[in-house]
């Protein structure tokens, strides 16, 4: 890839946070009673439904042809 070591120390990092948030909050999940585990679940499942169902919104763009090869 030819990165810079910083660049990949810096992903690295960022993926050790990210795990270890993802970590902290199924470790905190688990120990909840399992009614509140249960609504949790069950709100997390309604939102990825309204998520994947909302229209997606794309940046306007425009095609520019260039009628003239020397022209910029």
């Amino acid at each position: 890839m030819d990165a810079d070591d910083f660049v990949l120390r810096n992903l690295a990092d960022q993926i050790t946070a990210f795990t270890n948030v993802a970590k902290t909050m199924r470790d905190r999940l688990s120990s909840l009673p399992q009614g509140e585990r249960e609504e949790i679940e069950e709100a997390s499942a309604v939102l990825r439904k309204v998520r994947a169902t909302r229209d997606h919104k794309l940046l306007p763009l425009t095609v520019i042809r260039k009628e003239d090869p020397d022209a910029c």
